[in-house]
């Protein structure tokens, strides 16, 4: 199967999709204007991912430094080793006790991962793939990522990323805490059925997984750092620090280090103009943005829009991803059952689906009715009513158990 084309034309979902349900293996090439990237799959499963603009190896070794998981000096006479024998850098590290395998199949995860929901946001580029009978990827420390799970992620993270960049729209923007550390309370794992505790008087509830990433929050880590220093993915970890803010558990200070010193110096230069003045200035400069950026909601002032045609195209390519889950989903609800759900809340009731499913990425529900020998299933419009070309009609043979 030789597959190749733009973007635009075939979104990156149907291409994950169609790789995963046809259980291929090969390389899938991605290009767009600044970065090359290629995705190893084995029988539909991703196993591996690289960058031209940062090699894996590269970016594996500088995030288990900044993990702390390993020392710089034993990062270069791994690398040296490397370099005289040719081995990957994971085995260096293992075989000489740098590291514990746990370390590296973690990091080796993540940094897959990293790079490959970090194509999802691409909004423009070219794709080839190209099949093969066996590809080569380090089996001992990489675990396999279904097609379907990758698809999943990546459809998450691009309807929610433009409402997250909002607030996070570069990486070297720093945070600082609010709350006092002694005032957070760390959720305990709770079985299934127990009623959920609330928190101590005075204490702030986190997960596990929030309380994490807000520890590295302190006034002069950029998100970058914080990204690097926690082993999470670009995309849990600015999720989280956007729920972190909007519960006013962190706040803005400025950009990184770079930015501040500059920041600093214009000061110092205008320390004759009243810091109310100034202050005032930028309310009135970031509410004309407001105003001229009004019919581009998701837009990030001073930045181009972030929705463009591309991104249209990828939202119906994600819509059409839905409706096929939904129709599968029924139809396996009607053979563990023998009839139709009522309504498709039932699907997610059973877990043949997840709720987000059941609404197209602008948060509308789905379409689903009975005939009289099957239903109907669409996505709609604003006005409720459903789009022709999304229609699935379905007819349920009268003799399926």
């Amino acid at each position: 199967m030789a597959l190749e084309g733009t973007i635009k034309d075939f979104g990156l979902p149907d291409i994950f999709q169609l790789i995963g349900l046809q259980r291929k293996t090969g390389i899938l090439t991605l290009k767009n204007e600044g970065e090359n990237v290629t995705v190893t799959f084995e029988n539909g499963m991703v196993v591996s991912a690289d960058s031209d603009a940062k090699r894996l190896e590269d970016r594996l070794g500088n995030v288990l430094v900044k993990q702390a998981k390993l020392s710089k000096e034993k990062l270069e006479e791994a690398l040296q080793t490397q370099k005289a024998t040719l081995q990957r850098l994971g085995h260096v590290l293992t075989t000489n006790n740098y590291i514990t395998n746990k370390d590296l199949k973690d990091a080796l995860q993540v940094q897959v991962s990293q790079i490959v929901f970090k194509v999802f946001r691409w909004r423009d580029g070219e794709y080839h793939f190209a099949p093969t009978d066996e590809v080569e990827y380090d089996r001992d420390y990489m675990s396999p990522m279904s097609a379907d799970f990758i698809l999943m992620e990546g459809i998450r993270m691009v309807d929610e990323w433009p409402i997250i960049e909002k607030k996070i729209p570069s990486m070297d923007i720093v945070f600082r805490p609010v709350v006092d550390a002694a005032h957070i309370e760390v959720a305990a794992e709770e079985g299934a059925g127990e009623p959920k505790r609330a928190p101590a008087s005075g204490k702030v509830r986190l997960t596990p997984a929030e309380e994490h990433i807000f520890r590295r929050v302190d006034g002069t880590r950029t998100v970058q750092a914080i990204i690097d220093a926690t082993g999470v993915t670009e995309f849990e970890v600015c999720r989280t620090l956007f729920d972190l803010l909007n519960r006013n558990l962190i706040s803005t200070v400025g950009r990184g280090a770079a930015r501040e010193t500059e920041l600093g110096s214009v000061t110092s230069e205008r320390s004759d103009v009243p810091a109310y003045a100034l202050a005032a200035a930028i309310t009135l400069i970031a509410l004309l943005g407001i105003f001229v950026r009004r019919d581009a909601p998701f837009a990030v002032v001073g930045r181009p829009p972030l929705l463009s045609a591309s991104y249209s195209r990828l939202m119906s390519s994600v819509t059409q991803t839905r409706l096929e889950r939904l129709d599968r989903a029924v139809l396996a609800f009607q053979v563990m059952r023998g009839t139709l759900p009522a309504t498709l809340d039932e699907l997610a009731g059973l877990s043949l689906v997840a709720p987000a499913y059941l609404k197209d990425p602008a948060a509308r529900p789905f379409h689903y009715a009975h005939t009289e020998d099957g239903y109907l299933l669409s996505a709609v419009d604003d006005a409720g009513r459903p789009l022709a070309a999304t229609v699935v009609e379905r007819t349920i043979p009268h003799d399926t158990p």
